[in-house]
């Protein structure tokens, strides 16, 4: 009952954002482009990457900063953000046609836009802000320019990252259906594939997967042979075999790898499954997690897109399907298969391929992990023991893995970190003894050695965290402070422009930095692209002035620099 009531929920979510995208007309919508230069993409909407699909599009910048960014329509600032992560600094406007249009990675916000932003960040004292002002506070007309692009927050080179999104269900909508002055004559490239066997809910079996080269051009591709040979071990009464595509896309003026829009799956002309890149979620997003063979993309960095789903995976790109997209097959038998990729300009790219099944016997159904305890996707675990407290609910896996769990003195050691996490777990361990409470966190380490800061709220003896990933698990001790390096001025001295420092933190995590000038806050603002916490001096600001620069990390540790400076 517990997998059918979690089956009909994802399902429900799912059906609700179909339906509400599909009734988009985007012909009514006339929209200014988001900025006055060419519009060469260095990203496409629906591109895979890690943890989610690129809700948006990326207008190159050519290593530069400082373009403009217009509003594509009468609107009014909705939202406001600034973040050393994700889209840096950020403007939300919503306009009065049911759209809300995101601009990310700004290098600045202008006019009273940029005034909003650093009274927030003034009346917060803090350079990271998130604000909502009130409707029609902030109006903004088409056209009108609302910031400077930039090299912001998580972003690996300068470039405007756009959005359009549904105002009312905030799905992320594909801008490239809008009718933008974009070229795009190049269709899909199909550069590989592979096959699986999969039990009747869509999981992979291991060890029974076959990669297959992919060969052609300008459209049309095809493997060596012609023909798939799959012995009858893959076969099954209970279950089938199903298919991934090595497939990426490229628009015109840039070599940058894009992701497609559409794909379909067929067998005997028969369509089993299809695929539309119209629209993202944001609740079920990181569920490309399951669409995208998880291990080949990061481990190898290969776009390989299945053409079959699981049962519980709720993404709302799927459109046409027969039985998942999992296809039932017989020993001794062959079947036709065609895969069709195509862009969001309708460029469009074949492959076609013969299955063929050995002589054999079918099996009942394929054993996942023989004489293994395991996680299951819609099934919730609990250990309590007095080592550790972990509380794994349902929803949390894409598919059945090993219980991986053992636990000693100071040391947990749960799952592998190559298997990804749709949310968060709570796990509670004791904390030390003789060791002040406060100065206590979880720590997490990967695979490679990696130490990470997971936190902590301590209460009755234990120390209590969400996490969102498998590893080792052990609770560790930070007394020492921040340390805080001036880097291009000295104590004592006159400065001229920006100055900067490098504030270092490798223990539970830098929690807050600020700087006091004659005792009154001023903006320090932080670049982790290069370690930079840095401080541009308003024009008028001149003579001599005592400087503080403050860092505080998760447990509480003070770190302060003074200096005496000439402006």
């Amino acid at each position: 009952m517990k997998t059918i009531k979690f089956i009909i929920l994802s399902f429900l979510l799912a059906i609700g954002v179909i339906i509400t995208a599909q009734e988009i007309d985007y012909s009514k919508f006339d929209l200014h482009p988001p900025m006055d230069i060419p519009m060469v993409l260095a990203a496409n909407f629906g591109e895979l990457r890690s943890n989610h699909f690129h809700t948006g599009i990326d207008v190159k910048t050519y290593r530069k900063t400082g373009y403009n960014i217009l509003s594509i329509a009468d609107g009014y600032v909705s939202r406001i953000k600034v973040s050393p992560w994700g889209y840096g600094h950020v403007v939300y406007i919503d306009h009065y046609d049911g759209l809300t249009s995101v601009y990310a990675h700004c290098e600045a916000f202008v006019g009273e836009l940029a005034t909003l932003a650093y009274m927030q960040q003034e009346d917060n004292e803090g350079f990271e802000i998130d604000y909502y002002p009130a409707k029609d506070s902030l109006r903004v007309k088409k056209g009108q320019i609302i910031a400077k692009s930039g090299n912001t927050g998580g972003s690996t080179a300068p470039h405007l990252h756009f959005e359009i999104r549904e105002t009312k269900s905030e799905n992320a909508l594909n801008p490239l259906l809008f009718g933008f002055d974009i070229a795009d004559t190049q269709a899909p490239t199909i550069r590989g594939l592979k096959v699986y066997a999969l039990t009747e809910e869509g999981y992979r079996v291991p060890n029974k997967s076959k990669l297959y080269n992919v060969y052609g051009s300008n459209g049309n591709y095809s493997i060596s042979g012609g023909k798939v040979s799959l012995d009858a071990s893959y076969t099954s009464k209970e279950g089938g075999v199903g298919f991934s595509v090595d497939v990426i896309d490229r628009l015109d003026g840039a070599n940058n790898k894009c992701g497609i829009h559409e794909a379909f799956f067929k067998s005997e002309k028969d369509t089993m499954f299809s695929q539309n890149m119209e629209h993202i979620s944001f609740y079920s997003n990181r569920h490309i997690n399951t669409h995208k063979d998880y291990e080949e993309y990061h481990n190898r960095r290969k776009h390989f897109q299945k053409t079959f789903k699981t049962t519980h995976n709720p993404l709302p790109i799927y459109r046409e399907m027969k039985n998942n997209g999992i296809l039932n097959v017989e020993p001794g038998k062959s079947y036709p298969i065609e895969y069709i990729a195509k862009d969001a300009y309708g460029n469009e790219s074949q492959l076609k391929f013969q299955l063929d099944i050995s002589d054999g016997k079918m099996i009942e159904a394929h054993q996942l992990f023989p004489n293994q305890k395991l996680l299951y996707p819609d099934s919730a675990f609990l250990s309590y023991k007095k080592t550790h407290y972990i509380l794994f609910p349902p929803g949390l896996l894409y598919e059945p893995t090993p219980l991986k769990l053992s636990s000693s003195n100071n040391l947990l050691k749960f799952g592998s970190d190559l298997v990804p996490l749709q949310e968060t777990f709570k796990l509670m361990l004791p904390i030390l003894k003789g060791v002040a409470p406060d100065k206590q966190y979880i720590q997490r380490i990967s695979r490679y050695g990696t130490k990470y800061a997971e936190g902590g709220t301590v209460k009755d003896g234990w120390i209590t965290s969400r996490i969102k990933s498998f590893g080792e698990f052990s609770v560790a001790v930070d007394t020492i402070a921040p340390t805080i390096i001036a880097r291009n001025f000295r104590d004592n001295s006159q400065v001229d422009g920006q100055i900067y420092w490098n504030i270092k933190e490798d223990e539970s995590g830098l929690m807050d930095y600020d700087i006091y000038i004659n005792k009154e806050w001023h903006l320090l603002e932080y670049e982790p692209k290069r370690s930079k916490y840095f401080f541009n001096p308003p024009k008028d600001f001149k003579g001599k002035k005592e400087v503080i620069i403050r860092a505080i990390d998760a447990c509480g540790n003070v770190k302060t620099e003074e200096y005496t400076l000439t402006f």
